[in-house]
């Protein structure tokens, strides 16, 4: 039953009555027409089947509906089923549907409802009536998730309102894009909406190109002009154009072929690069249909088409459905592959019929270009999953087809090419066609290798491609390729091509290792000289000459012994000697044979004085495979020469005993005795190898040559099996005089050598005693054959030393009767027959215990009665000898045993079998294997010298018959076809001959004859140097045109095959490329040289273009002709007219010519840039030579228009270049000219012009930048700037095109830097302001990334024109910040920009889904009978990430707003905008650059926000961030280090520095640096940076970490001591660094170098300080490094003791008083000190002044040296800087701080501070500021801190005696006198002041007498310390000063315990020793008081210092009641 009746009888089961049935047929029904099954009949087949499927819903719950439902669907929508259903009726059917509809399940609703659409539309089209079209229902996926996952909206309605009836506007319909897994990347791309003009100039290009005369000119517009304005995408959206050239270059259409591909290549790289700007993440952006400009203008353009289509275009009306005829992408490739491909097939049909029509050069490299180019983009659109999933679509079976066929028609074209390049060899263009087309077979291959079955041709050609000698040899990454593609493909590559690869492959290594060894030989050799031997053998099947296989013997044999051999090269060294001895050619077996006996009868026979050392080479030989080898296939070898070697090399080897040392004797015997039974086989009596063998085994040569007597017996043992009767005779005689031992049997009479002869002789090949029948069990049973053994044990004991069994004692009787044993034996042998139990016998010790009863049986005086046990003995052997053969060959004496019961039972001749068998099984145990035969029964296998030359008592088989070492050559195999035999060849002339070399002489150089002549000219056609270099000289040899046109168009063919050859730079550069100077330099005198000059400026840039840019000097022959100082081609561009009487055709030839020049310029300055060896001086020469060419330009003229595209590109990018360093009126020049081609471009409508718009707005860019950086006045060119510019400009910026308008945004951003340019700017604004235009296209959704950066460039260039005192445009910034909602847009940008992006996936998705395109004429249906359709296609837009220029631009604008006074900053903050943007700057992914750029813009924007506090302390409390922000400082690595590098650490530090006064950030950071001390290495790095602005911040940084320390706010000092502490102890990882000038005290090449880190810093500052002061900079003006370099050292000095004393070891003490003393200096030179007075607070040089005060101050900081170092001489300079401090109130407070300091326990400072010079002293001055001060009605702190020096100074006596002359004391009474008490800070300085000083006598008295003023009564209680001190000194006095008694008894009784105590010690100290005192005392009442204070202090005496004062008052008490 074939297919057919097998899908009719399905088709009768539908109606079955049981369920199962019809569910099993109709699944099968449905498997079998889905692979292909047909009907018998297909009308009354499809009939049955439509009524089967109708009546299966018949039942009450039919099953299976989904599937019969699209059964019925697809069956109707073929030709037979619309035919039946018509026949049946289609209101029929409805109805039936109808009746069924409420039985159908949901699963299977969608597919009843187009089923029953479809109906529908098919009673449709058949009715004449144009209304009552039924809607259509584009249905997705039912389910929600579907619903989620849809790729886009497609709007299909109508034009107008139309009734309901008719209505088939399904709005909102929703419909899913293909899945993204069919693997198509790219079906459709989008669609790209036209106004009326454009659209009006792609229908004038259709017609024009159907015009045959002006198809050419049409072209070329369409490749120079209009691809370049308008996106490539259009002609998929609208295909005409496309299908009109792909018939004009197939010919269908006449006109120029050439011309026509030469479009379809440009619009082919068009859309390659337009697929890579829609899947940039920069340029995506939504389509927006945007405004069209309708003010008149003249459209040059259309109006030049117009004239092109003859005048009567008739504008078609609106399609609706246009958008279902777009073309899918990879149809396009496929379509245009067909085409080219076919004129290629074309070409080499009729060039090979001799036809006149055929494809010349030009069109066949533009044919291989598009190729090439259309491939690429296939496979840019489907990917390789295309071919793993199923094609449901039509599309996609289309693309599936198309493929297919391409890559048949490829294949066939490349086999075509091949066959034609064998033929005739000078087919040069052929043979390059063939080597740019495997690369696109290999490619299209890979892409399809998952397919089911590629096309068979297309595999064929690669099959020979593969074993191309070209593609393997000279581009060899291709041969590569192509192997692996093949491999990898499922294709019907036959196993026997992939093994002949295989082998060829191994050919080729060998033959590389045979060359490699060649050349080896003339040098000396080493050890890896085997390696190459070894991979070379396999050259050996090419019949060399005798001489390489003699040069491997040499090594082989003599060589050798003068390396150092490891184990492994022996072992190379043995399988090398092994395959040639085994090699399967005759003459080379013969001659290693030879060479082996000539070198082993050598060394035997050398001379003794060489002797040792020609034994070395025997150690090949001594080696068991070799001899193995010898013995068993040399030896009986066919070859008489390889036979009769052998034997002497064995001769030699037998006799060597007495020659060789005793050394070599040894290592050559433990390899010879392994083989003795391979060897003695060959035992002769009429050879002499034979006898020898015989000779070796008699009993003194055996002792002699020092061989075992075991191995003596065995040797005879074999030899009795030989197939010589004298020798086994002989064999068996000293085998009988061997066995002559009393104790055994038989007697010595009876040991005859013709017993065993002929009981021998009787023996007949037989069967071991093995029952072979029974197959083994897995499970025997052993307790039998264990308890035989045990009884056989019994009278036996096992001797622990031999482990052999022996006998009791004899006398004893024996506990087993001898009967016993023998039936015991017997049973045992029958068991034995069985193999199951072997293993278990050998286990229990059966096998010894055997053998110990054979021997016993045999011997005389056994007790044993019956000695017919060893028969049995005999039997067991034979059973288990083959399994335990190796240890029956250990046993020693068991042969003669064996031959000891042969003669004792002759006649038994079973017997005498079973010992024989045992006896030769055992004489070649070694060698006995095990196979099974034919019946699969298990033999024993010997080799085949063996089994040939020995009488064997048992079958066996034969092995080694040849030698396993024998390698099967495959080379006979490869030879045997011509394809294979030439690649061997050629590959063999090639490594031979030394490879390129031999290609570019004309004698053969190679030492093998060469290839044939076809094959060599194909492979020097194919050789890119050379065949460059043949039509190089052609191209200069060339008499004609043509000649010179066909020369150049195979160079730039063969340019082409550059990118895959392994060619370098020097051999392309080498060339003579100068000869095509010759042309370029010679203008064009015709339209010939015209077409001739356009030929050679094409080649030029094919060659620009694949040739490596990057090395060599490949390029220079160009350069020197295009833009060096000699370059006169550039001179054509200036010239009107060529020639005289110059068409007008000619003039487009001459603009086609100019097009081509300015081409080669654009590469060369392109060129130049990357290689950066071209100065600034050619660069603008060139700039204004295309200048000038513009300014000639007409803009309106249509025939220059390409032209005009290409001078402008170039311009664009000669401006661009590092290069361009224009001078100012050039750049004026520039501006200028570009102004007016910006506007001449932007007259044009629609999107015509619009890249000359582009390149001239960035050459514009590019100028604006230079003027900034030249800061040339804007008066000078702002005159360019007229209107019509900036209308132009600012309609660009909103117009089509992402880079456009972005570019434009640039541009005004630029612009708006300046104020004469802004009211032009708000003129032709659409917006009331800039800001407001800005913003609203940066809030534009679905705007590009790209256009939303440039429009944040011009906010920040707006927002940055504000200052303080322009408060009306901070506002107006503000409100339309607020108004454009601006901030919660940039909210929204940095929290997707935080968010993790790699999850998204740009693709571009069909604008019309796939179910739209493929009902295309259902929809013309509808179309046509209701008229009022329209589909319009759309997208939904992928909105992708925000990019990293996008987030720096917003930050950069934020930074400039954040800075308004005005600002809502708290707003912001409490948004979160702050904290997000604190997130960016961690961002991780992008490049380094990218990271970068957003990192610093990020954080300079936050810096400026923290300086609000709000922000300051949320950005402090984001802790995360804020580890992250500190994470990346890090020290810069030197591979990293640039300027964005710098940058982003310099803003990160900035921004650390700024968040560091909050004390949770401050902790962070010192958290994190105990952990990692980076960001001090960072910081130490910043400071020794060049880069003024990193060094600055890491000063600034610095300063802020060192202050944070102190700013702790916590009452716990332990942290901040902590922190110092850190700080101090870090060590110092940095290597030595350059020697410094100071170097306390060492010289400056041995300069000391820091051990901690703080001392690093430390240095570097102290280094900066000084070089600041020796600039002296900071004396004229204020510098802000001046004021970082000391507000850091103060800092650091402050908190680190160990940075103090490292400055002073550094003397830096001695700089700071150098600068005193220059600042001193200086202002001395200024006058007095009331001429600026004025202006000292913002006077320099006092600033100055006040930091060098400061910095002294921090310095001596608790650091005595430094305070002893700087009192030196620093009296002299602050006595005449007095009157300079005194001028403003800072000053005062620094120096006052200075001498507190100074002066704190310092004795030379005391000195110094009352030193006089000129007459005035510190102290004086000092006196003289407190008197004043005092005298004030409000003191200041100048007052506190004066009396806090004077008390400093007071352990000094001079010191006491100023301050006592100054009545500094009275200070306090003066305020008092005024009314006032003083301040209290200056209350308790003085009162200090009077306690330090009362403890000098002087002191003493000067207190008393000023308590005893006016002022002071009553005496203050607070000087109760200072009474204390002075009543030691002047008792008398307060004796006598009532007053001072009360004082001292009020405060004992009223005052606290301070008082109490220095009242107490004021009592002691007048009452000790002195009975008058006491007296007075008591009187006053002081008695009572101490008492009383007692009485009061005794209710709190918990206190400890109560409790010492109770004893203190006890101890007066006391002493003042003792009389």
């Amino acid at each position: 039953m074939n297919f057919v009746e097998v899908s009719s009888a399905y088709i009768k089961k539908l109606n079955h009555p049981m369920k199962e049935i019809r569910e099993r047929s109709l699944e099968q029904l449905i498997t079998k027409l889905h692979l292909g099954w047909g009907l018998e009949d297909e009308l009354a087949g499809t009939r049955e089947l439509l009524e089967a499927l109708l009546a299966w819903f018949n039942v009450q719950k039919p099953t299976l509906q989904r599937e019969a439902l699209e059964l019925l669907l697809k069956t109707l929508k073929t030709k037979s089923g619309t035919y039946i259903a018509k026949e049946i009726g289609v209101e029929k059917m409805l109805l039936t549907l109808n009746k069924i509809k409420p039985r159908i399940s949901l699963d299977a609703t969608e597919v009843f409802n187009d089923l029953f659409e479809t109906l529908q539309f098919l009673n449709t089209v058949d009715s004449e009536v144009n209304f009552g079209v039924p809607s259509l229902n584009l249905h997705s996926q039912i389910s929600s998730e579907s619903n989620r996952s849809s790729s886009g909206y497609y709007n299909v309605g109508l034009n107008k309102e139309s009734s309901k009836e008719s209505s088939i506007y399904n709005e909102g319909t929703q419909i899913n894009s293909p899945s993204s897994d069919d693997g198509i990347n790219v079906l459709l791309f989008p669609w790209i909406d036209l106004c009326p003009s454009d659209l009006k100039t792609m229908i004038l290009i259709e017609d024009s190109l159907k015009v045959l005369k002006s198809t050419r000119r049409c072209c070329r517009f369409i490749r120079d002009v209009f691809l370049r304005d308008f996106p490539a995408e259009i002609f998929l959206n609208r295909p005409t154009i496309v299908k009109t050239l792909l018939a004009i270059a197939d010919g269908q259409n006449g006109g120029r072929p050439g011309e026509a591909l030469s479009v379809l290549l440009s619009i082919t790289q068009m859309l390659q690069t337009r697929l890579l700007k829609l899947l940039s993440l920069e340029l995506i952006s939504q389509t927006y249909k945007r405004n069209v400009d309708r003010t008149e203008s003249i459209d040059i353009v259309n109006i030049e088409l117009e004239h092109f289509a003859g005048d009567n275009t008739i504008l078609p009306p609106d399609d609706a459905l246009v958008a279902l005829r777009q073309m899918p992408a990879p149809l396009y490739a496929l379509d245009a592959l067909h085409t080219a491909l076919t004129i290629m097939v074309r070409h080499i049909v009729l060039e090979t019929s001799a036809e006149n029509e055929i494809m010349d050069m030009k069109e066949l490299n533009t044919s291989l270009s598009l190729i090439e180019k259309l491939i690429e983009l296939l496979l840019n659109c489907v990917n390789e999953h295309f071919w793993s999933v199923e094609h449901t679509s039509k599309i996609h079976r289309d693309i599936a087809h198309k493929a297919c066929m391409v890559m048949r028609m490829l294949g066939e074209l490349l086999t075509k090419y091949r066959s034609l390049i064998y033929k005739d060899p000078e087919r040069a263009h052929h043979r390059v066609a063939w080597l740019r087309l495997v690369p696109c077979g290999v490619t299209l291959l890979k892409w399809a290798k998952t397919s089911a079955l590629p096309p068979s041709s297309l595999v064929t050609a690669l099959q020979a491609a593969n074993i191309d000698p070209a593609i393997e040899l000279l581009y060899p990454t291709l041969g590569k390729r192509t192997a692996t593609v093949l491999l990898s493909a499922k294709s019907s590559v036959d196993q026997e091509y992939k093994s002949k690869c295989r082998e060829l492959n191994k050919l080729f290594i060998s033959m590389d290792h045979a060359v490699q060894f060649m050349k080896a030989q003339d040098g000396r050799i080493s050890k890896n000289i085997l390696t190459c031997i070894k991979n070379a053998l396999l050259v050996l099947h090419l019949n060399l000459n005798k001489k390489f296989l003699s040069d491997i013997a040499t090594i082989l044999l003599e060589k050798l012994k003068d390396l150092d051999l490891a184990d492994s090269d022996w072992s190379t060294a043995r399988s090398i000697a092994l395959i040639l001895m085994a090699h399967s050619i005759e003459w080379i077996r013969v001659s290693f044979y030879n060479m082996l006996c000539d070198m082993v009868k050598s060394v035997l026979m050398s001379d003794e004085g060489e002797q040792s050392e020609n034994e070395k080479c025997l150690t090949l030989v001594s080696d068991v495979g070799v001899l193995t080898e010898i013995c068993c296939h040399g030896l009986s070898s066919k070859q008489r020469e390889v036979e009769c070697s052998s034997s002497e090399i064995m001769l030699y080897l037998l006799r060597g005993r007495m020659v060789l040392s005793e050394g070599c004797w040894w290592r050559l015997l433990a390899s010879l005795l392994p083989v003795l039974p391979l060897l003695h086989v060959f035992a002769e009596h009429d050879t002499q190898l034979g006898k020898a063998i015989c000779k070796s085994l008699e009993p003194d040569i055996v002792e002699c040559m020092g061989v075992s007597r075991s191995d003596m017996i065995m040797g005879l043992v074999r030899l009795m099996f030989v197939n010589c009767a004298a020798v086994n005779l002989d064999a068996v005689h000293s085998l009988c005089q061997l066995m002559d031992d009393s104790r055994f049997l038989p007697p010595r009479e009876s040991l005859r050598t013709d017993i065993i002869i002929n009981a021998l002789r009787r023996v007949e090949s037989q069967d071991f005693n093995v029952d072979q029948s029974s197959s083994p069990s897995k499970n025997p049973q052993t307790s039998g054959l264990v308890q035989i053994l045990d009884v056989l044990k019994q009278d036996l004991v096992l001797d622990g030393d031999t482990s052999e069994y022996i006998t009791l004692n004899p006398s004893t009787r024996p506990a087993l009767e001898p009967s016993l044993r023998r039936s015991t034996l017997q049973q045992l042998a029958v068991m034995l027959r069985q193999q199951e139990i072997h293993e278990a016998f050998l286990q229990y010790d059966g096998l010894n215990l055997i053998v110990t009863l054979l021997r016993l049986s045999l011997m005389v005086d056994d007790y044993l009665a019956f000695p017919e046990c060893a028969i049995s003995c005999v039997s067991v052997l034979n059973s288990i000898c083959f399994v335990s053969r190796h240890s029956l060959a250990k046993i020693t004496d068991l042969p003669l045993l064996l031959l000891r019961v042969i003669l004792v039972f002759p006649a038994n001749e079973n017997t005498v079998l079973m010992a024989a068998q045992v006896l030769s099984l055992v004489a070649w145990a070694g060698f006995a294997l095990q196979e099974l035969d034919a019946n699969r029964r298990r033999v024993p296998a010997l080799p085949f010298s063996v089994t040939q030359r020995t009488s064997l008592p048992f079958k066996a088989n034969s092995y080694w018959s040849t030698s396993p070492n024998t390698e099967r050559s495959s080379v006979e195999w490869l030879l045997s076809e011509e394809l294979w035999r030439n690649a061997i060849r050629v590959r063999w002339w090639w490594v031979c001959g030394g490879g390129a070399k031999l290609l570019r002489s004309s004698t053969p150089l190679s030492p093998v004859s060469p290839p044939p002549l076809n094959e060599l000219a194909a492979l020097r056609t194919a050789h890119l140097q050379n065949s460059c270099s043949k039509h190089l000289l052609a191209f200069e040899n060339a008499t004609t045109h043509a000649q010179v046109n066909d020369a150049l168009h195979l160079l730039e063919s063969y340019t082409h095959l550059i990118q895959i050859s392994p060619a370098n730079a020097k051999e392309l550069g080498s060339l003579p490329w100068q000869h095509t100077k010759r042309f370029l330099n010679a203008p064009p005198a015709s339209s010939r040289d015209t077409a001739l000059l356009i030929s050679l400026l094409q080649f030029i840039v094919a060659y620009m273009d694949n040739v490596s840019k990057e090395e060599g000097n490949t390029m220079q022959w160009i350069k020197s002709s295009f833009i060096d100082n000699d370059a006169t081609v550039i001179s054509l561009l200036s010239r009107e007219r060529l020639y005289p009487q110059q068409t007008v055709q000619e003039d487009i030839e001459i603009t086609q010519l100019r097009i081509h020049i300015v081409k080669v310029l654009v590469r060369c300055v392109i060129l130049v840039e990357n290689q950066g060896d071209y100065s600034c001086g050619k660069m603008e020469s060139l700039l204004k030579i295309l200048l000038a060419c513009l300014e000639r330009i007409d803009l309106k003229n249509f025939h220059v228009l390409g032209y005009l595209n290409e001078l402008i590109r170039c311009i664009r990018y000669a401006i661009n270049s590092r290069y361009c360093k224009l001078s100012e009126d050039s750049l004026i020049q520039s501006l200028k000219v570009m102004t007016y081609a910006l506007s001449g471009c932007a007259s044009g409508a629609g999107r015509k012009g619009q890249a000359c718009r582009l390149d001239a707005m960035l050459s514009l860019l590019a100028l604006l930048r230079q003027i900034r950086e030249h800061s040339i006045p804007v008066q000078r060119w702002s005159e360019v700037w007229d209107c019509n510019v900036v209308r132009a400009l600012v309609r660009c910026s909103t117009g089509d095109g992402t880079e456009l308008r972005a570019t434009a945004l640039h541009i005004m951003a630029a612009l708006t830097q300046y104020a004469q340019l802004m009211p032009q700017l708000m003129q032709c604004v659409p917006k009331e302001s800039l800001v407001q235009h800005g913003i609203e296209i940066f809030s534009q959704e679905g705007e590009a990334n790209v256009v939303r950066t440039a429009a944040a460039s011009l906010l920040t260039s707006l927002t940055a024109r504000t200052s303080p005192h322009t408060q009306v445009l901070e506002h107006e910034v503000l409100r339309a910040i607020s108004e454009g909602n601006f901030i919660e847009e940039c909210l929204h940008i940095f929290i997707d920009f935080c968010n993790d992006t790699a999850d998204f996936r740009n693709c571009i998705e069909p604008n019309v889904p796939l179910s739209l395109l493929e009902r295309r004429s259902e929809l013309e249906v509808r179309m046509h009978k209701s008229g009022e359709m329209n589909l319009s296609p759309s997208l939904r837009f992928h909105k992708p990430p925000p990019s990293a220029a996008l987030v720096a631009a917003i930050a950069d604008v934020l930074h400039n707003v954040t800075a308004y006074k005005s600002a809502p900053v708290q707003l912001w903050n409490e948004r979160g905008l702050y904290r997000v943007l604190f997130r960016c700057t961690a961002w991780p992914r992008g490049s380094i650059s990218e990271v970068y750029r957003v990192r610093m813009s990020t954080c300079r924007a936050l810096a400026t926000a923290a300086l609000v506090k709000c922000v300051r302390v949320s950005l402090a409390g984001t802790k995360d961030c804020l580890y992250n922000l500190i994470g990346t400082l890090t020290p810069v690595v030197e591979e990293e280090y640039d300027r964005e590098c710098i940058s982003s650490r310099t803003q990160g530090l900035y921004l650390l520095a700024a968040l560091l006064p909050e004390t949770s950030a401050s902790e962070v950071v010192w958290c994190e640096l105990k952990k990692n001390s980076a960001l001090l290495h960072l910081m130490l790095y910043a400071l020794e940076c060049e880069n003024l602005d990193f060094q600055e911040t890491g000063m600034h940084c610095l300063t802020q970490l060192t202050r944070s320390i102190s700013h702790k706010r916590n009452k716990d000092n332990a942290k901040e001591e902590f922190y110092i502490d850190f700080l101090n102890n870090i060590k110092s990882s940095r290597s030595k660094r350059l020697s410094h000038k100071f170097s306390a005290g060492d010289n400056a090449s041995a300069d000391c170098q820091p051990e901690y880190m703080i001392e690093d810093i430390i240095k570097i500052l102290i280094d900066i300080y000084r070089q600041n002061m020796d600039i002296k900079k900071c004396l004229s003006s204020q510098d802000d490094k001046w004021t970082l370099v000391c507000s850091c050292l103060c800092s650091v000095l402050s908190v680190s003791a160990r940075a103090r004393m490292y400055c002073v070891h550094r003397h830096f003490t001695g700089t700071l008083l150098q600068s005193l003393q220059t600042l001193r200096d200086t202002l001395s030179l200024q006058g007095k000190p009331v001429d600026v007075i004025k202006n000292a607070d913002n006077e320099p040089i006092l600033i100055t002044l006040n930091w060098v005060l400061t910095l002294i101050t921090c310095l001596m900081l608790e650091c005595s040296p430094a305070k002893e170092r700087i009192a030196e001489d620093i009296a002299t300079s602050l006595i005449r800087l007095w009157p300079w401090c005194m001028i403003t109130e800072q000053l005062r407070d620094t120096i006052m701080r200075l001498l507190v300091t100074f002066t704190n326990e310092c004795p030379r400072a005391w000195a110094s501070t009352c030193s006089c010079v000129g007459g005035r002293s510190l102290l004086n001055e000092i006196g003289s500021l407190v008197s004043k001060e005092a005298a004030r009605p409000r003191p200041t702190v100048t007052l506190q801190y004066s009396l806090r020096i004077l008390r400093h100074c007071l352990p000094h006596h001079h010191c006491r005696t100023i301050i006592i002359k100054h009545e500094v004391l009275n200070c306090i009474c003066k305020l008092r006198a005024r009314g006032g008490h003083g301040s209290t800070a200056a209350s308790e300085e003085w009162t200090k002041l009077c306690e330090a000083m009362a403890r000098y006598p002087d002191g003493a008295t000067a207190v008393l007498a000023t308590i005893s003023l006016p002022a002071l009564k009553p005496t203050p209680a607070r000087l109760l310390p200072a009474l204390a001190h002075a009543a030691h000194h002047h008792r008398l006095t307060f004796l006598q000063s009532p007053d001072l008694l009360e004082l001292l008894s009020g405060c004992l009784h009223t005052g606290d315990m301070a008082e109490i105590v220095s009242a107490a010690r004021a009592v002691w100290a007048l009452a000790a020793n002195n009975h008058r005192a006491k007296l007075v005392l008591r009187s006053a009442g002081i008695t009572s008081a101490v008492q009383s204070t007692m009485q009061r202090l005794q209710k709190h005496s918990n206190d400890v210092s109560t409790q010492r004062a109770l004893e203190l008052l006890t101890y007066i008490l006391t002493v003042l009641q003792t009389t």
